[in-house]
């Protein structure tokens, strides 16, 4: 039976023998990315009857099996992510790239990303040529400095000319690469190639580089006539001039930049743009209009390093550029983020509230946005506690779990807020318990002045109630969780630590914080009612178990008496001699009492004759006569 799934992908339903084991076996093949699938042997003794393959309304493929044991096994399909993650564990890139292209739906830089694990994977077997296969698609999202360190060994070098031939084609060549591709091709012995490539550097038609070189010492006519170039002539001059225009029109060159990124660059829109702007420093601003696309878009990494000497138009740059939607790189990421929280702080010093409260807002969203793993979560935390930015510390630690440094940060805020996030932490992680009752003593013991406390007769403001409130609801939850033993939160309280046999201070000062001793009243006062009833519960338990001694005490006198009883009866002196002229007399009477049959006459005599032979053979003559007078012999 065959099916489609979601990915497009063909299946085939096989039910067949296993050779090895003998039994029945499920097999599903995916056609399309040739291999299989699934693979299940059914039970022992059970046969598959019938196979099915059906689509789901989802899209997803199903099948389902009958066996003769009378049980059904249902198969689904995985989501497209599973399946990859799958098949990359088992190093199947080929599939799993196959299948990823396959979803309309799959992310294109995930795609991107598998290709460059594909080629990690090939260049680490030393299958160096399929390597480079690999690493051609990863041209425009991996930084092409990462490739070519890679082949620059002899042997490499027809795989590094293949790749920088790639740049060329792409318009993604910087003259760097264009001298690098050349000197390939003279190291590979094509002096042909090497030439015609120099000739095309010469020809009129990428002569902008040099003519925007002659007019370096006039930068304003320099600029103006960078934007008469057509698309690829203004990004190659940027890439080679890019630092002596910013130097001198940063803005002009920024809004150059940003056009060629987002792909609105042409002649005519500049044009337009400059007499609509009232002056050229507003270019910039007004080439981010949205527009008819005019040129392929162009990526952001190859113009960066022309704005190092000036941060905030790199800034610009980039905020721009990510605004709309170009891709950047992770370091990219990672520098806007650094420069936005350079101005947000600078912001601060200055007293600029507006501009503070707008790179604030911009730094929590690339903290939050759908690329902000791409920056990396230890090297944003990084970032952020370089800049002293606390709101971005609190997001990077609880989306790392950093339970610690969490609390601590709160207890430094010691807000509202604040706290209700340490309580609430609480209720999801009891063992926490401890370190956030803790902490409120020490934000306690920090804001509440203990001497006019005694002096105004124990009375509190609003805000020092709100404190010794939440401690008293953190009291509810120790006594709700039973996590913590009374001993050691009455330790805590009092400002002793809060490890389990620690007599530091929480915060590690000599003085030790504490809170006074009306917030914990009500707990002291449950603690001690159920203390209270526990003991009498235990007083009730002892009180039975020594009546139940008592009595079973009584029991063992009474039969220890009877006990005595028997054996002082038993003790009696027995007279063995007059026992055995009694036990003769008795017989001889028995014996002439009257006649008996034969045979009942034989046995008695017998049993007599046995009698005597044992009383004189045995040396104890009294329990001869218990034997035979329990056999009923002697009477």
């Amino acid at each position: 039976t065959t099916a489609e799934g979601e990915a497009a992908s063909a299946y085939a339903l096989v039910a067949s023998t296993d050779m090895k084991s003998g039994r029945d076996a499920v097999d599903i093949y995916d056609a399309t990315n040739k291999l299989v699938a699934f693979h299940v042997l059914l039970s022992p003794g059970h046969r598959a009857l019938r196979a099915a393959g059906v689509r789901s309304r989802s899209g997803r493929s199903s099948a389902i099996v009958v066996s003769s044991g009378g049980s059904v096994v249902t198969l689904t399909e995985k989501d497209t992510d599973e399946k990859v993650g799958l098949l990359t564990q088992k190093n199947l890139y080929g599939a799993a790239i196959s299948m990823a292209y396959a979803d309309p739906i799959y992310p294109r830089n995930e795609i991107t990303n598998l290709y460059c694990k594909h080629a990690e994977h090939l260049y680490r077997k030393g299958d160096f040529a399929a390597a480079m296969e690999q690493y051609i698609y990863t041209i425009g999202s991996l930084e092409s400095s990462h490739v070519i360190l890679r082949y620059l060994d002899a042997p490499k070098i027809p795989m590094l000319a293949k790749y920088l031939e790639e740049l060329r084609n792409r318009k993604l060549a910087t003259p760097v690469h264009n001298e690098l591709l050349r000197t390939c091709y003279l190291k590979l012995n094509d002096n042909e190639a090497a030439d015609k490539l120099l000739a095309q550097r010469s020809a009129p038609g990428e002569s902008a580089v040099e003519t925007i070189s002659n007019l370096t010492h006039n930068p304003k006519e320099a600029l103006a006539t960078l934007c008469t170039l057509n698309a690829p002539q203004a990004a190659e001059a940027l890439m080679v001039h890019g630092a002596a225009l910013a130097r001198a029109a940063p803005k002009e060159t920024a809004g150059i930049v940003v056009s060629l990124c987002v792909g609105t660059y042409s002649p005519a829109a500049l044009a337009e743009a400059a007499e609509k702007a009232d002056g050229a420093g507003r270019l910039l601003e007004y080439a981010l209009d949205e527009r008819t696309r005019q040129c392929e878009p162009y990526a952001v990494h190859l113009f960066t390093a022309a704005f190092l000497e000036n941060p905030k138009v790199l800034r610009l740059v980039l905020a721009h550029c990510n605004r709309n939607k170009c891709y950047l790189t992770p370091t990219l990421r990672r520098t806007l983020l650094e420069l936005t929280l350079d101005e947000w702080k600078a912001a601060g010093k200055n007293g600029d509230t507006e501009a503070e409260k707008l790179r604030r807002k911009e730094a929590i969203t690339a903290l939050t946005d759908a690329h902000c793993r791409e920056i990396g979560d230890y090297d944003a935390l990084v970032i952020v506690q370089l800049a002293g930015f606390a709101e971005g510390e609190l997001l990077l630690y609880e989306r790392l779990q950093m339970v610690p440094m969490l609390l601590a940060r709160y207890a430094e805020d010691g807000g509202d807020r604040a706290r209700r996030q340490m309580l609430a932490m609480c209720r999801k992680d009891p063992q926490i318990l401890a370190d956030v009752l803790g902490h409120f003593v020490g934000i306690a013991g920090d804001k509440i002045d203990h001497d006019r406390l005694e002096d105004d007769g124990g009375s509190v403001n609003s805000e020092e109630e709100e404190i010794l409130d939440d401690i008293r609801e953190a009291l509810t939850l120790a006594r709700s969780q039973g996590v913590l033993p009374p001993v050691r939160i009455a330790r805590i309280l009092a400002g002793e630590g809060v490890g389990q046999f620690s007599s530091t201070a929480v915060d590690g000062k000599e003085e030790k914080n504490t809170v006074p001793l009306s917030v914990a009243l009500d707990y002291v006062g449950d603690i001690l009612d159920e203390s209270r009833k526990e003991i009498s519960r235990l007083r009730g338990e002892v009180e039975e178990y020594n009546e139940l001694c008592n009595k079973m005490e009584s029991d063992i006198d009474s039969l220890l008496s009877g006990v005595r009883e028997s054996s002082s009866a038993s003790k009696k002196d027995i007279d063995v001699d007059e026992m055995y002229a009694r036990l003769r007399t008795s017989m001889e009477e028995g014996g002439s009492a009257g006649t008996v049959p034969p045979s009942q006459e034989n046995r008695t005599l017998q049993a007599r004759e046995a009698f005597w032979r044992e009383m004189n053979q045995s040396e104890d003559r009294f329990e001869t006569i218990c034997k035979f007078f329990s056999k009923g012999i002697i009477q």
